[in-house]
């Protein structure tokens, strides 16, 4: 008998093998042949395959055959692992000749589902669709839910369970993709067999539909507002997409500052002056505010006024940020927090990365750097003592960008400058307190602290004004000696130029921030202001704003005359008189009295709301530490109006921090793994997982949320036009 050489052959000898009286008969058993690309799978069940025991035949003794025995090796293929998605799926050849795998589950109708796949020896998307449908894979242990034949319409609970997943999804930014991992689903069935995980699909739908109910909820809650504010800010993606933050802020009739986001949407280019108002404006139209704006902060870029000072000491902050990023390695890293180990440092720290674009990094990073000097300096002793030579290299690097002893107290000595405008940058940022009110009498303090007696300022104002108004052109000057040995002449420099800055960059008053120090109880008395003039004119502009809402407010509370006297004569006199009594006649006597005293208190309630004003300006000053919210809800009945205007502008924020940290959110989002997370999905899970408190996060679903009826999303059309209202 010939065979090909080319094939391939399995051998299955006997146990006495290395008898040389035995012959043995070969059956060829040709190899499954291999594909190209990637090798053939192996199936789970090999360690089970069952193999035919070699089988002797007895046979008669031929003439020529001396063997009475034949032995002949039978080879049986492994058994393959019947996958469990065959339960719900068949394969049919269609009229192409692909072989597609066809569900059929039975949907709530009592008909077949109608998807189709497909089959290329691949289970998964099979395996996704079924989760689809409510039906849980069974479990690395072969154990199969009960309930993976249930549809989610019967399971007690399953909505709950349902929206309280998507709940943690938004709040903990994870990615949609997490509920289809077997890892989640296997978890979800151990702690709730009754649980059938939902679709990313459905969840998408979720998402869409929240969206759009919460988004008309939120429009009736802006009805309520008597005047907002917004933030706003653009934005990059790190797939290059340009989004445009809006957020809303102000304060209700309990004197609660709301703070809610209005939309984080795609803004495509150009992103000029000119399409960013257009875009604001279409947000304003869409979400129907365009009558209660009163204001829009933005961020105006770095704190220029600071930049100018430090432009003073650029090659120390040059070599500082050099000697920092020198510790920005690992190896770096661990040997300095063993020196801070050895010299008893209470708790070992990292430096701080001085960032350019936030000036206030740079105070974070000095005062951290001066902290860890002296576990600095002796690193830098340990490494140019070391024998290893990859140490002395290092300690060799490390010394020459070392800052000197006398550059060491400059550094100080500057942090002590920029502490309190650190600690003001802080008091700007916030979202749950009145910012915009304490701006100018924190940084008229500022600017009054860093003018000295003499008057070199004065002259180096008029003389300095290019400088003022020229860019700031950052070089490389770390290689360049400059001389800071008589450290007090620097400081003076230093301080000349940040108070040059300020009183350039703040010297218009902003009507805003100036109304609002006004109605704020902890400034009203305005002593950070010395021109007399523009004190009377923010008076009067105050006076003018409160009688105008005078008026408005007593024609819409405006009621029909009441009955005349003679018309309540001629009706009694018309009726018939009863019988006089005792009793009769002093409860009239005193519904006669209570009325005397009710238009007394009248009376007294209409002068002082006529005189609010004068009224409000005669109450002392509140001390630094009272909530200016609370002083004004305490008092709103004697301040009717005056409260109203006060909620105007002690709602406005001091800066765009809330569109900042909004973009923050974002970017948890869009990962290196999200990268192409769809804009408009983008934009609804932010906007649910930001509004959610204020929104009412236990309500936040609606409440026809058809999820019991298993609703699915097989319509990628239904879904995309969901997700682009």
């Amino acid at each position: 008998m010939e065979y090909n050489n080319d094939q391939d052959y399995i051998i299955t000898l006997s146990e006495n093998e290395g008898s040389s009286d035995k012959i043995v008969e070969i059956t060829p058993t040709p190899l499954a042949k291999k594909k190209r690309g990637r090798p053939a799978k192996l199936s789970k069940a090999l360690g089970k395959q069952k193999m035919t025991n070699t089988t002797l035949e007895s046979t008669d003794r031929a003439p020529n055959d001396s063997n009475p025995f034949k032995q002949t090796a039978a080879i049986i293929k492994p058994q393959t692992k019947v996958s469990w998605v065959w339960d719900y799926f068949i394969r049919k050849q269609n009229d192409k000749g692909e072989i597609r795998a066809y569900c059929q589950f039975l949907l709530d109708d009592g008909e077949k589902c109608s998807k189709n796949y497909k089959y290329d020896g691949s289970t998964g998307n099979l395996s996704y669709h079924l989760i689809k449908h409510g039906i849980i894979p069974p479990l690395e242990s072969g154990i199969i839910s009960p309930m993976h034949t249930q549809s989610a319409s019967n399971k007690n609970g399953q909505k709950e369970k349902e929206l309280s997943t998507l709940r943690w999804i938004l709040l903990t930014t994870q990615p949609l993709s997490t509920i289809t991992q077997k890892a989640y689903i296997e978890h979800m069935y151990i702690i709730d067999p009754q649980f059938t995980v939902p679709g990313e699909k459905k969840l998408r739908m979720m998402i869409a539909r929240s969206y759009g109910y919460n988004k008309e909820k939120l429009k009736l809650l802006l009805k309520t507002a008597q005047s907002i504010s917004l933030t706003t800010d653009l934005w990059s993606s790190r797939s290059k997409h340009g989004y445009l933050g809006l957020t809303a802020t102000w304060i209700n009739k309990n004197f609660e500052i709301m703070d809610v986001l209005l939309e984080i949407s795609y803004f495509p280019t150009p992103h000029t002056a000119k399409a960013i108002t257009e875009g604001i404006k279409n947000a304003m139209q869409k979400w129907e505010i365009e009558n209660l704006v009163v204001s829009i902060t933005t961020d105006n870029g770095a704190n220029l006024a600071i930049s100018k000072g430090l432009k003073v000491v650029e090659n120390l902050v040059s070599r500082t940020k050099q000697l920092i990023n020198f510790f920005s390695t690992q190896k770096q890293i661990e040997r300095l927090i063993k020196v801070q180990k050895e010299i008893g440092y209470e708790e070992p720290l990292h430096l701080i990365q001085d960032i350019s674009t936030r000036w206030n990094s740079s105070y974070l990073a000095w005062d951290r750097l001066i902290f860890l000097q002296y576990a600095v300096l002796q690193l830098s002793v340990n490494l140019s003592c070391s024998l290893i030579s990859e140490e002395k290299t290092d300690g060799i690097r490390l010394k020459k960008i070392m800052i000197k002893d006398n550059e060491w107290e400059l550094l100080d000595e500057l942090c002590n400058i920029l502490a309190p405008f650190e600690k003001a940058t802080r008091d700007f940022s916030g979202n749950t307190y009145v910012t915009l009110s304490q701006m100018f009498p924190i940084i008229t303090d500022l600017t009054n602290s860093l003018k000295p007696s003499d008057n070199s300022y004065e002259v180096l104002e008029d003389s300095d004004d290019n400088t003022i108004n020229s860019d700031i052109v950052e070089e490389e000057s770390s290689q360049i000696e400059v001389d800071y040995s008589n450290i007090s002449e620097v400081l003076k420099n230093v301080k000349n130029k940040i108070y040059l800055g300020l009183k350039h960059y703040w010297a218009m008053p902003d009507e805003f921030g100036i109304m609002a120090a006004l109605l704020d109880p902890r400034y009203k008395d305005l002593n950070f202001i010395t021109d007399e003039e523009t004190k009377v004119k923010i008076h009067s502009s105050l006076q003018i704003q409160y009688d105008q809402l005078k008026r408005e407010m007593q024609q819409q509370t405006s009621t029909p005359p009441s009955p005349t006297i003679s018309t309540i004569s001629t009706t009694s006199t018309s009726s018939t008189p009863s019988m006089r009594s005792l009793h009769e006649h002093q409860e009239r006597r005193q519904q006669k009295v209570k009325k005397v005293f009710q238009t007394k208190e009248s009376s007294t309630s209409s002068s002082a709301i006529a005189d609010e004003i004068t009224t409000y300006f005669l109450l002392p000053v509140a001390r630094e530490n009272k909530n200016p919210l609370d002083w004004w809800k305490s008092k709103q009945e004697i301040f009717p109006v005056l409260s109203i205007i006060a909620r105007k502008y002690l709602g406005i924020p001091a800066t765009s921090v809330a569109s900042e940290r909004l973009f923050s959110d974002a970017g948890n989002h869009i990962t290196a793994k999200r990268s192409l997370l769809d804009p408009a999905l983008l934009g609804k899970m932010v906007f649910l997982k930001r509004n959610m408190k204020t929104m009412d996060h236990i309500n936040i679903f609606p409440p026809d949320l058809d999820v019991e009826n298993n609703d699915y999303v097989e319509d990628e059309h239904e879904l995309e036009e969901l997700l682009d209202e």
